[in-house]
């Protein structure tokens, strides 16, 4: 099972602390996804906060990425399958708006 170490844990209250006094979020962006790595596999992203105040809130969570898929992906790289090669998390990128009503004040 993946757990999260205490200073990503640290570092996400942080930044969701930050959010909530900003007024709480207006605009979600996932600006980057990690390649899946170490045994039990876990992704690192990037993701930017937009607050109601217009603070920019950047934080880099990690999150765990099913074995198959990650070793499946490491696999499919090593052995230059070209749907592996071509594919790259770390170009998967968007932005979300998130509505008033949906954060509570």
């Amino acid at each position: 099972m993946w757990l999260p170490r205490p200073s990503q844990l640290h570092d996400t209250v942080g930044a969701i602390r930050k959010i909530n006094e900003g007024g709480g979020p207006r605009r979600l962006r996932l600006i980057r996804v990690g390649r899946p790595k170490g045994l039990l596999p876990s992704s690192e992203t990037t993701v930017e906060v937009k607050t109601a105040s217009g603070k920019v809130v950047r934080f880099s969570p990690e999150f765990p990425v099913p074995f198959f898929y990650a070793w499946g992906y490491r696999l499919a790289r090593q052995l230059g399958l070209p749907l592996a090669s071509t594919i790259d998390p770390e170009d998967l990128s968007f932005e979300v708006s998130v509505p008033r009503w949906a954060w509570p004040s």
